[in-house]
């Protein structure tokens, strides 16, 4: 299990992980996840060798958040949008704005 420091504040555009756990590997290939905080399982391709109980880790960036229920929408590398309480995220990679001296 991944264990790293999470800021208390979150901005959009900064990169996030979340840890999913294999419930089902389907015929596909495609593996069935729960995801802590998501009310409903998600598909995303498995890598070989895939089984149920197995955890697997989410990318994607923050797109939008919203304060009163605490709640951040994520759009994971995959190509899905969900949203899912701050406790689900795992790490963060903080979103590094230009600033004007840089931009030169």
């Amino acid at each position: 299990m991944l264990h790293y420091s999470v800021p208390r504040e979150f901005e959009i555009g900064d990169e996030v992980a979340l840890t999913c756990t294999v419930t089902t590997v389907l015929p596909s290939g495609r593996a069935r996840v729960s995801i802590p905080s998501y009310g409903s399982p998600y598909s995303v391709d498995a890598p070989p060798k895939t089984r149920a109980g197995d955890k697997l880790v989410l990318v994607g960036d923050i797109i939008r958040i919203d304060h009163e229920a605490n709640k951040l929408a994520v759009r994971i590398d995959c190509g899905g949008v969900i949203t899912v309480g701050k406790s689900a995220i795992a790490r963060v990679k903080k979103h590094r704005q230009v600033s004007r001296t840089d931009a030169h």
